[in-house]
C-alpha cells in the first residue's frame, strides 16, 4: 500500500514537473486548453471503446463462452479513462496507450501468464458426489475422477410456513 502511495506522489510531482516546463514554453493558458482537450478527446474514445467492448461480452455471453480477456478490457479502458480525467500529459499519454488495441492485448497476455494471477479450480465427481478438487491432488484420485457439466441440479417445490403452535401464518 505503501508503494502505491509513493507512486501516486511521484506521479503527481512528475506532472507538475510537465506541466510547469510546458507551461513555460507554450504558456498557461494553452496547457491549460491542451489538458481540457485532451481529457475530452480521450473520453469520447474511451467511451466508443468501451460501449464496443461491453457489445463484444454480451455476444460473448449469450454464445455462452466466458469473456475473460474482453472483460480485462474492459478493465483496461476503465483505467484509461480514469488517467485520462487525472489532469497532465504524462498521465495522458498512458491513458492513449491503453487505448491502442496491441498494447492492451500484451498487457492481458502478461498479466494472464503470470503464475501471480492464474486460479486453478477442476471441478470433478469422484464415485458418484460432486467435488472441488485442486489440481496438486487430482493425481490421487485419477482413476476415479469423471468430467462433470456445470450445470446444477434445479430442485421444484413448494412449502408452508408455520408458527411454534403448529398454525399456518
Amino acid at each position: 500500500m505503501a508503494k502505491i502511495v509513493f507512486g501516486f506522489f511521484l506521479l503527481f510531482f512528475l506532472e507538475l514537473w510537465v506541466i510547469i516546463k510546458v507551461g513555460s514554453v507554450l504558456g498557461a493558458f494553452m496547457v491549460i486548453l491542451l489538458m481540457v482537450l485532451a481529457a475530452g478527446y480521450g473520453v469520447s474514445l474511451v467511451r466508443s471503446q468501451g460501449l464496443r467492448t461491453m457489445m463484444t461480452i454480451q455476444q460473448q455471453l449469450a454464445q455462452g463462452v466466458a469473456p475473460t480477456t474482453t472483460a480485462l478490457e474492459g478493465v483496461m479502458l476503465l483505467l484509461a479513462g480514469a488517467l485520462f480525467i487525472f489532469p497532465g500529459f504524462l498521465t495522458d499519454i498512458m491513458a492513449l496507450m491503453l487505448l491502442q488495441p496491441m498494447i492492451r492485448q500484451w498487457l492481458i497476455r502478461k498479466l494472464t501468464s503470470s503464475s501471480r494471477w492464474q486460479i486453478y479450480s477442476v471441478h470433478t465427481t469422484v464415485e458418484g458426489e460432486a467435488q472441488h478438487v485442486e489440481p496438486d491432488t487430482t493425481e490421487v484420485f485419477r482413476d476415479k475422477i469423471k468430467p462433470t457439466p456445470h450445470a446444477g441440479t434445479t430442485v421444484d417445490g413448494e412449502y408452508e410456513r408455520k408458527d411454534q403452535d403448529g398454525d399456518k401464518q
